[in-house]
């Protein structure tokens, strides 16, 4: 194995729907398909992690219900070690309705179960964070997600911080700002999309936004924007990093930012590439994903790499 992960955030089974196109407000439309596959934004950087040949371990809560009892055998299968997965007696899995549409179109329902976010600090695998090469947290559970961070920052562990939902959302989740403000002082890297960027600075203009927030919370590694068709963005002290996205003609765009994710904490954290490097790696897992259906990609590096050539 190339190093160690320790992940902690959303674990998730998702319920996709595929139709012709996503209905307008009192719409009607047809489901072509409907399937339940494994999902969750931790779990998916997880996946993508362990088939780069990278050793994640999943940490984070679940209920013993039918979704959960689904998501811990599609992780083991997918090769994300489990030990340090949390099973709630009587608790219900996040879980979430994905509805998709042609050209990577969807929109996400939540149910947020009573599992996930609720993981306490007693109950943070503290103990081996000193043996990863990092940790990722997205504050799902934010209460141990924070000690574990801790923890990291004290043993001088990278702890990389998606935000995957802006901070509107996650006040709905029991995250409060002055927990993710604790978490940006925190982390090593950070990583958004422009919504995200705009509640945490009130300005509209994506890169002035994230060199707000690199200087704020002196965030050592950088900032980074996930920005969909635009691409990538990379602010550090010193310079602005962007990579396009690649060209190619999208299936599902579920999941993209995970895999972007999971290729950057890959090249950047355990191969120690440099930031245009690792930039252009994340982008290319991400749209192999898009190429794909489903949340979770499992390219190895080889794969990607050969699609980088290609393009």
């Amino acid at each position: 194995m190339i190093g160690k992960v320790l992940l902690l955030g959303a674990v998730a089974m998702d319920v996709v729907l595929d139709s012709d196109s996503l209905p307008r407000d009192d719409g009607f439309e047809i489901l072509r398909r409907e399937q339940l596959v494994p999902g969750g934004s931790a779990s998916n950087v997880a996946a993508a992690l362990a088939a780069l040949g990278a050793a994640a371990y999943q940490t984070g809560q679940i209920g013993d219900d039918q979704y959960g009892e689904v998501f811990r055998s599609t992780l083991r299968e997918d090769g994300v070690d489990d030990t340090y997965l949390i099973i709630k007696e009587g608790g219900t899995t996040l879980h979430t309705y994905i509805i998709t549409a042609p050209g990577g179109k969807h929109c996400i329902f939540a149910n947020l179960g009573d599992s996930a976010a609720s993981m306490t600090r007693e109950q943070a695998p503290l103990d081996i964070v000193g043996e990863m090469d990092c940790l990722y947290v997205d504050m799902f559970s934010s209460e141990a997600a924070i000690v574990l961070a801790r923890e990291a920052k004290k043993r001088y562990v990278p702890v990389v911080y998606n935000m995957q939902c802006p901070p509107s959302f996650m006040k709905k989740c029991s995250v409060s700002d002055e927990e993710i403000a604790e978490m940006l002082k925190l982390c090593s890297l950070f990583i958004s999309g422009k919504e995200g960027y705009y509640q945490l600075t009130g300005t509209e203009d994506a890169v002035a936004a994230m060199e707000q927030v690199r200087q704020k919370y002196g965030i050592d590694d950088g900032v980074i924007c996930t920005a969909g068709e635009e691409g990538a963005f990379w602010k550090d002290k010193d310079c602005l990093y962007r990579q396009a996205a690649f060209p190619v003609e999208a299936v599902d765009t579920t999941g993209a930012g995970d895999c972007f994710t999971g290729g950057l904490i890959f090249s950047r954290v355990l191969q120690k590439k440099n930031k245009q490097e690792a930039l252009r790696f994340a982008s290319g897992a991400a749209a192999i994903k898009c190429m794909k259906a489903g949340p979770r990609c499992k390219s190895d590096e080889q794969t990607i790499a050969a699609f980088i050539r290609r393009v």
